[in-house]
């Protein structure tokens, strides 16, 4: 991909990741300083368009990035650091959690991502839990009979997360749409990781938006891994 077509498409996806809306050229010119014209612009976001790496939902619409864009995206953020005002969030969130139940440690994932939390034990006595559902209720993403679907399938969450993810070593994974192996969560991004403790097998994940924080998100995990893998979870 050329320089300046990456450039026009993390703009596009740092501007859906805002608002959830198309993003038209005119929106880029306005808050973006590029480098080339404005009909550059518009003819990169065209070939992009033919990559495959965005969509127009509408005709009049702007653009949003496909389940392809967000991959490109979410490897070229793989070698950058999160900034360290948002690692003090996330450290200072931690520090009000005290009882580092499985419980809790869904409720904690949930209220750093503005997701949905989940947490599983899948060891001698199975232990699972999800928190922050009202995040995914107000996503605009899942509108139109997509929240209803998930919803439909969620009395099997805990036995699709121990038969895809029980397993899970404890590097953090990331789902996006299409690429989640449980079908009725295509709408949706996953970050995941596994960890082992005295209690057994477990998982920690956060379940939401196509236009989640990626780079927070995956920080979030690794923190609460490490606590998850220190002690004995109490229940």
């Amino acid at each position: 991909m050329k320089e300046r077509q990456q450039k026009i498409l993390n703009a596009v996806v740092k501007e859906y990741q805002k608002t959830g809306q198309p993003v038209a050229s005119g929106v880029l010119l306005e808050r973006y300083e590029f480098d080339f014209s404005p009909a550059t612009v518009r003819a990169e976001m065209l070939d992009l368009d033919e990559q495959g790496f965005l969509e127009q939902p509408h005709i009049s619409a702007g653009r949003v990035p496909t389940d392809k864009a967000l991959r490109f995206f979410v490897n070229e953020m793989a070698a950058e650091d999160l900034k360290q005002t948002e690692k003090n969030q996330v450290w200072e969130r931690m520090e009000q959690y005290h009882d580092e139940s499985i419980r809790e440690m869904a409720e904690f994932l949930a209220d750093c991502s503005k997701s949905m939390g989940i947490s599983g034990l899948f060891g001698r006595d199975k232990d699972f839990h999800e928190a922050g559902l009202k995040w995914l209720a107000e996503e605009s993403e899942f509108e139109d009979g997509n929240f209803r679907h998930i919803m439909k399938y969620f009395d099997s969450l805990d036995k699709d997360f121990e038969k895809f993810f029980g397993d899970l070593d404890d590097e953090v994974e990331i789902f996006i749409g299409q690429e989640n192996p449980i079908k009725y969560l295509h709408n949706c991004s996953l970050v995941v990781t596994g960890f082992e403790n005295e209690d057994g097998r477990g998982v920690l994940a956060i379940l939401g938006s196509k236009r989640m924080n990626y780079q927070k998100n995956k920080f979030v995990l690794e923190e609460t891994r490490k606590k998850a893998k220190k002690q004995n979870t109490k229940r």
